[in-house]
């Protein structure tokens, strides 16, 4: 094999990296919309659906390697947990207790570039659920309805995640876009690389926000005081009140702030 050999692949792969992290930051540093994943079209097949009382229920977990995980609103009594995917016994859903647990890592099945049939769940609940919802997604998008009395808990590896009105907001999200309608009582909300967009800012308690590589854009706040922290771009903060008891801590490592239309 030629000595060069290996050293031009490594220009080219360096290439390829180079050129992806120029793209995003122009994405991201002029203000414009990413999309960081699209895992693809739904595998029809439904491999689970089964429906419980909202009353049994005070915690609700879901574990998923890959493929998008939608909330969606229901005017009945009844959470109900639907899954598509190949296998019956890729999926396990347990109630222990209060804790309904959806666990939907356990294929064996080599599935990381098989972007057009990659499994999804999906969790019709009503509004007024008033309890805890943890989800770690690998790769995937999450998408979640009204649920202003609930907690979200999120850990996403690669994925957007986009929800509607919430209590409180617990979201880590290493690579995409975190999109939310409003915060109604607080949140810590990180993310490594995308951007954070907020319309709407109720809280109540001291929260925090962090983006690596991105920008953080919130439409309107409440009567607080925003902390605000920029090391490469830029800062814009209107309606600031410094003697409010509520702290809003926003830190920006390269990217923009913008709080306030």
């Amino acid at each position: 094999m030629n000595n060069k050999t290996p050293i031009i692949f490594l220009i080219i792969l360096l290439s390829v990296l180079i050129f992806a992290l120029i793209m995003f930051l122009v994405v991201n540093l002029t203000g414009g919309k990413c999309r960081i994943i699209n895992i693809g079209s739904k595998n029809n097949k439904i491999i689970y659906d089964k429906a419980f009382n909202i009353e049994e229920i005070k915690n609700i977990e879901i574990k998923q390697d890959a493929g998008d995980i939608t909330f969606k609103e229901t005017t009945d009594d009844n959470i109900t947990v639907t899954a598509y995917g190949e296998e019956a016994q890729d999926i396990e859903v347990t109630l222990n207790g209060d804790k309904l647990t959806v666990d939907y890592t356990k294929i064996n099945r080599f599935i990381f570039f098989n972007f057009g049939n990659i499994k999804n769940d999906i969790i019709n609940i009503p509004s007024s659920y008033s309890n805890k919802i943890k989800i770690v997604n690998n790769m995937g998008n999450c998408y979640i309805n009204d649920l202003p009395n609930a907690t979200l808990d999120i850990n996403c590896d690669a994925g957007n995640v986009e929800t509607g009105k919430i209590k409180n907001a617990n979201i880590k999200c290493n690579l995409g876009q975190v999109e939310i309608g409003e915060i109604l009582n607080k949140c810590d909300i990180k993310v490594d690389s995308g951007n954070i967009e907020i319309e709407k800012l109720s809280i109540n308690e001291n929260s925090k926000i962090k983006v690596d590589l991105g920008n953080a854009n919130i439409n309107e706040t409440n009567d607080i005081y925003i902390d605000a922290k920029v090391d490469l771009g830029k800062s814009n903060i209107s309606g600031n009140n410094r003697n409010s008891e509520v702290v809003l801590k926003i830190e920006c490592d390269c990217g923009n702030i913008n709080v306030g239309k």
